[in-house]
């Protein structure tokens, strides 16, 4: 026989089952554990108030991140939305990437805070690093932000004051599990840079080593902030290069030896200089990019002017191991009339899916993103709102790490 219609409601809802069945047979600590690693953040959050099992299981480092590694499976992208983009405000919203590759998204979801004047600078373990400036006088304000949205926890920390326009890193020392953000500044007409450390929790900036190669960092703020896998933060970056600016005149006096990718550890904080595919063999007339695609490090640019190419490092740090992953043709966006005018694109991939067969980039020059069906080769534009920044896109997942 069916139970009842209040046992039905007990047996879904575990916190009121907890509380009423008194004489219930309890499972195994470790199954449960199992099953509600599988919970959204929010469910956690109230499982806490339960008993002082759920609170310190919860909070355990080992529970965080067998947690940690099941949303890794639900990826979602975190961005910037401004209701009007004359406005120097905006929020961040979430957007699922599952949702956003079956295209169900016509305008943008909840939307969580209102930030001024700030920018995602990158994102680890369910933690969001902004930094937010002003700049009433000579002098920039930089405030530091370190924001879990789904505990709904934040640490803020004032961060520096400075006559110039630094950029942010943001990354995880794997050996002293801490969490790092990196602050530097370029002199390209001297050829010199200064680097700054700071670690969560900490109120002080260290000075490091500055880089061995400048990296190309004045020309998009999106893509200076450099990208983070394994341990380290990665930045693409020309050896003797100082021009104020990626263009073709000054493009057509480099070589594509020229080309390397700079890498800091964030343990030993040190440098490995990488080089890139050998199969790239001629310097693009648009900036290329590097990004992480399917927890490998990724480097795209254009190809003569008709195709988008993707090269994947299989194994990271290791030569050898580059592939070409994606060559897409620019015909294959000409559907989208806004692309037509342009006679080059540069994109900017997003995500991968682990199967490999879509992937989500975004436009520099209109700023739109198209999903890019590997198998129909063909790109469609997604259908939301042009009010999302997509160029500051970062890749999030919900976790319980603590920004404490």
């Amino acid at each position: 026989m069916f139970p009842s219609v209040r046992n039905r409601r007990l047996a879904w809802d575990p916190l009121k089952r907890h509380r009423s069945m008194a004489s219930a047979a309890f499972l195994p600590s470790e199954l449960i554990v199992e099953i509600i690693s599988w919970l959204p953040v929010k469910y956690l959050m109230q499982f806490r108030c339960v008993s002082k099992f759920y609170k310190t299981l919860i909070s355990d480092p080992y529970f965080v991140q067998m947690h940690l590694e099941k949303s890794a499976r639900n990826p979602h992208l975190a961005l910037m939305w401004q209701d009007d983009l004359l406005r120097e405000d905006g929020s961040i919203i979430f957007l699922s990437v599952s949702r956003l590759l079956g295209n169900k998204y016509t305008t943008p979801p909840f939307q969580s805070g209102t930030f001024y004047h700030s920018c995602i600078i990158g994102s680890c373990n369910g933690l969001l690093c902004l930094v937010d400036f002003h700049c009433p006088d000579y002098y920039y304000y930089y405030y530091l932000y370190f924001w879990n949205p789904a505990t709904r926890t934040k640490f803020r920390n004032i961060l520096i004051t400075l006559s110039r326009d630094f950029k942010f890193s943001f990354g995880y020392d794997t050996l002293s599990k801490t969490y790092k953000v990196i602050a530097f500044i370029v002199e390209s007409v001297y050829g010199t840079s200064v680097v700054k450390v700071l670690s969560m929790g900490d109120d002080s900036w260290r000075n490091i080593q500055c880089f061995p190669v400048l990296p190309l960092y004045w020309f998009h703020r999106d893509k200076s902030q450099g990208v983070y896998l394994s341990g380290t933060i990665n930045w693409l970056a020309l050896r003797n290069y100082f021009y104020s600016d990626y263009e073709f005149d000054n493009v057509s006096k480099i070589t594509v030896e020229q080309y390397v990718i700079v890498s800091l550890d964030l343990s030993t904080e040190s440098y490995t200089q990488l080089l890139l595919p050998r199969g790239f063999d001629e310097v693009p007339r648009v900036q290329p990019t590097i990004v992480v695609l399917m927890d490998s490090l990724c480097f795209g640019h254009d190809f003569k002017g008709s195709h988008f190419v993707i090269w994947k490092m299989k194994d990271f740090r290791v030569q050898e191991s580059w592939i070409q992953l994606l060559k897409i043709s620019y015909q294959n966006f000409c559907s989208s009339q806004s692309l037509l005018k342009f006679e080059t694109m540069e994109f900017l991939p997003l995500y991968l899916s682990k199967k490999g067969d879509a992937l989500i980039l975004a436009n520099d020059q209109i700023d739109t993103a198209f999903i890019y069906k590997c198998r129909e080769n063909r790109g469609e534009p997604i259908q939301i709102t042009n009010k999302v920044r997509w160029l500051w896109a970062k890749d999030y997942v919900e976790s319980l790490v603590s920004t404490s």
